[in-house]
């Protein structure tokens, strides 16, 4: 069940690496209260749904539980990985820097954590499905979105003059870790 959690954990926040890179690479600063914002965020985001979901599980036998978590989970996996598809196609220019200040400041890391933890809403409602409940799935999130767009923007900033990497192979990663996670669960 805790190597679940972390999986999921890293599933849902890796997208946060790959913004941390384009952000670095755009010598984008995040600062430490905007992480902190962000975290709080998702953190928030995840256990909220977590909850609702644990609430939603009374009405449904064990087993059914189950697998509506592991149903969704797979879908969650298969639409992130369409909609990365589909926006490499046509890539977002501002990345939530909206005053193109260089700098993520408060108002724009609610904006941005927002719109990273709307996966988390569905992942952590089809974890509770499969009965990962906890206090901790919650916490790992907002810890990994924190460690990796701390890590993604350093990256970034040292890959900027070598390659750049497509925003897009992290959500595909993503996706194909939640389809890989509901497949353990059914084991």
């Amino acid at each position: 069940m805790l190597f679940n959690c972390i999986l999921l954990s890293l599933s849902t926040s890796i997208d946060s690496l790959g913004i941390g890179i384009t952000y670095g690479m755009k010598n984008t600063k995040i600062s430490f209260l905007s992480k902190l914002i962000l975290f709080g965020i998702s953190f928030f985001i995840t256990s909220a749904s977590v909850c609702f979901g644990d609430y939603l599980t009374h009405f449904f036998p064990e087993s059914c539980a189950n697998w509506i978590g592991v149903i969704l989970l797979m879908l969650i996996g298969i639409m992130v990985i369409i909609k990365a598809i589909k926006e490499s196609a046509s890539p977002k220019q501002d990345y939530y820097d909206y005053d193109h200040s260089n700098w993520i400041d408060p108002k724009e890391a609610v904006i941005l954590g927002i719109a990273l933890s709307i996966d988390s809403f569905g992942i952590g409602l089809s974890s509770s499905f499969m009965g990962i409940n906890s206090f901790f799935f919650p916490l790992m999130v907002g810890i990994f979105q924190f460690l990796f767009l701390s890590l993604g923007n350093f990256l970034g900033k040292k890959i900027h003059k070598m390659s750049q990497v497509p925003d897009m192979i992290w959500s595909i990663l993503s996706g194909i870790l939640l389809i890989f996670i509901a497949f353990l669960r059914l084991l």
